[in-house]
């Protein structure tokens, strides 16, 4: 189950990644080259570009070329499910997010595409939680589309410079790091 969608994630990132080559063609002699080819040149659009990582703050938004995220709030010591045990010294974060499809193709989304990284440069993944209100599962953002949801994390108790990372496009290796929490 795992690999199957280990591989859906990974052909969804392959195929939702940039694909917008351009082919340009030249006018063949330098005497055509005057005012139409600075204007062929003048730049497009500004358009959100993909930086390899971005990093923002709790309630800043993390704007990507196809898609925004916004961490909402920060909850520490969450309580924890009823019959859930926690590690000595440790507590649950409560992480409320938003996720917008700006761009013109689906994309995917997933818990596990989210981790906290303590101070010490530990990555966790989230905690599966059944009781945890409006958990963020995964799915599929049409254009346009927006997802709210809350993820929860075993984290140190204490620990003040705890980030959430998300992983935009393992292929590409690009992030979004938000922090403190």
């Amino acid at each position: 189950m795992i690999t199957l969608l280990l591989v859906a994630l990974l052909v969804a990132a392959v195929v939702s990644g940039p694909t917008n080559q351009t082919a340009q063609s030249g006018g063949g002699g330098q005497e055509s080259g005057g005012e139409e080819e600075k204007e062929e040149k003048k730049p497009a659009p500004k358009k959100k570009s993909g930086p390899e990582n971005v990093e923002v703050a709790v309630g800043e938004t993390a704007e990507l070329q196809d898609r925004d995220l916004v961490v909402n709030e920060a909850q520490h010591n969450y309580p924890p499910a009823r019959f859930q045990k926690l590690e000595p010294d440790t507590e649950l974060l409560r992480v409320y997010i938003t996720l917008r499809n700006t761009g013109n193709q689906p994309i995917n989304y997933n818990p596990l595409d989210f981790k906290v990284q303590d101070s010490n440069g530990v990555q966790k993944n989230y905690q599966a939680m059944a009781e945890l209100p409006y958990r963020l599962e995964y799915g599929s953002l049409a254009p346009d589309g927006m997802v709210e949801g809350n993820l929860a994390f075993e984290v140190l108790q204490g620990d003040n410079n705890l980030q959430l990372v998300y992983q935009v496009n393992p292929i590409q290796r690009q992030t979004v790091t938000v922090g403190p929490l």
